[in-house]
This record gives structure tokens, sequence and C-alpha cells, in this order.
């Protein structure tokens, strides 16, 4: 069974051009549904390399309207103090409000760190950060067994890691952590992550992650799938050794980083669909689409 994975054809969706400011890149945007629309949290990179977050809304979810003002984010200055900056967003609506996990990198290493808000413009930090270093969290979108969930990567020396699994009461202690057991794979050997927020569907939490390996020229990206128990996320029920997404067109070939495809968000649209938000080389925000129940099959044909 083949990839249920469309790529759109306006794709790239965003490119830096499109924006209202003058920009290198913009990428790996975390997605949500808000008030009725469309919304990315844009990770946006200058000139000088610095990174901000901007807001893009859209009624299709294929048509962005860009805010050209980066959102007021509370731990920039903490981020400031030691030397880093903040990436890759992914956004978890949970019991009424918008929680948002982002790498921080630093001088110590990647950490982990969370915020919340009701409207996009006002921030709130949960907590501070994690250990380095630890980066890709998600936060599943609802409590399990009356704990939180989330998907990290502690990553080695070497920039390599794989999917934990850990609990919280409160959103600041964390624990319990397990390895997600998936295949070693070819396109998935040196590190894997999680992507989007976890989808529940009857077959268990839908999880759309990266992992990449090193070519003869690159280390190149792909998207893969898989399926964890609903009761008991550590236990990975589906993990198909086929890649559902690979870097093959020249909006993800060309550009800051080579062949990457790199999700932080999807959503599901009102007919059905599932928008696949990702970015291309590091450098564009493309779109594929599919349906959840498509890409469930997926997952238990080829597991």
């Amino acid at each position: 069974m083949k990839s249920p994975l469309i790529r759109h054809e306006k794709n790239p969706i965003i490119s830096p051009e499109d924006m209202p400011f003058e920009t290198y890149s913009v990428f790996n945007a975390g997605a949500t549904y808000f008030n009725g629309r469309f919304l990315m949290l844009l990770r946006v990179e200058k000139y000088d390399r610095k990174t901000y977050f901007h807001t893009a809304l859209s009624e299709d979810g294929v048509n962005f309207e860009v805010n050209p003002d980066p959102i007021n984010y509370p731990l920039a200055e903490l981020e400031k103090e030691w030397g880093g900056h903040r990436f890759d967003m992914r956004i978890t609506r949970l019991d009424g409000t918008y929680y948002v996990c982002h790498a921080s990198w630093m001088k110590f290493g990647c950490c982990s760190a969370m915020a919340k808000t009701d409207d996009f413009i006002n921030f709130e930090p949960v907590g501070s950060i994690s250990m380095p270093s630890n980066r890709n969290s998600v936060l599943f979108p609802e409590k399990i067994n009356g704990l939180y969930v989330r998907i990290d990567r502690p990553q080695s020396i070497n920039g390599s890691g794989s999917m934990w699994i850990n609990y919280s009461p409160d959103l600041i202690y964390w624990g319990n952590a397990k390895p997600l057991k998936i295949p070693v794979l070819g396109w998935g050997g040196r590190k894997n992550g999680a992507g989007a927020i976890p989808i529940k569907t009857n077959k268990g939490w839908l999880e759309i992650y990266h992992a990449t390996c090193h070519t003869a020229s690159t280390e190149n990206y792909y998207l893969g799938a898989m399926l964890l128990d609903l009761k008991d996320p550590s236990i990975v029920l589906k993990a198909p050794e086929k890649f559902i997404l690979a870097a093959e067109k020249n909006y993800e070939c060309i550009g800051q980083v080579p062949n990457v495809v790199f999700t932080a968000g999807a959503v599901e649209t009102t007919d059905g669909k599932l928008n696949i938000y990702y970015g291309g080389a590091d450098t564009r925000m493309c779109l594929a689409q599919t349906a959840i129940e498509d890409l469930v099959e997926f997952c238990l044909r080829n597991g």
C-alpha cells in the first residue's frame, strides 16, 4: 500500500518572498484550529539568523495571512540571558487552553520549553525549561490515566536520538520515562522525533513523526506514521517500515538545509481531510493532505 499523502498543488504555500517583511526562511510551524480558522505559529529566521514566531491565519487552510509582528513570547528574556534562541513550535488544545511546546537552544544545549495561551497574543510560561539535551516535545491533547503525557527526544552528544514518552501530574514534574520501541529502519537509523500532536482514533493514537538517515551526501529527513495504544501510549501498536513522505521536490531538496521534510502540526478539516503542514528544506512551508482513516489504514496494513 502506497502512502496516502498527497502534496498540495500550491506548494510551497508560504515562501520567504510571500512574507510581509524581508526574511530568509519560514518553516516548521505548529498548527491548530482556532476560532473557526486555521492557525500556524511560523518559525521565521531573518538574515541575522535570529528566530521569531509569527502567527498566520487562514479560512481554507491553504491561503494564509501572516501577522507582520512577532508574538511577544515570555521566555525570550530567559533565552537571551543564556545565549540562545527558540524554534519548532507544537500546539496542543487541552481542556480549552492552548499549550505550545518548543525547543530552546542555549549555551547548555537544547532544552524543551512550554507556555500556554487563550488568544495567541498573551503567553504564560508553564514551568521553566527541561534539562539539556532535549527537543521535539509534543503534548497529548488529553490526560491518560489521570496524567499529562508528552513525547520528546533526548539527544546524544552527536545529535542523534529517539522518541521517549513521559508523564506528569502537573505539567511541571515529568517522569516514568520510557523509550518508544519503533523499528530501526534504514530511513530512520540516525534520529527520530515526534512531529504533529497525537490524534485520537478508535485504532490508537496516530502520531506523525520525522526520522533521518545519512546518505552519501546529506542527512535526509522523512515522515513516518505509527499507532500507539490508547490506554498506554508507551506501547507501539503499529509502526510501518514504509515512510509516508520523503524529500523529492525542489522545494524540499533545495534550501537552507537540503533534503528535509519536517512537520510540527497537522489539522483535521471539516470535510474529513488531514492537513499536514511541513517545512521544506528549512526554508519554506508546505502542505500534504490525506484522510485520518486512510493514514490509520496505512499503519494497520504496513505495521
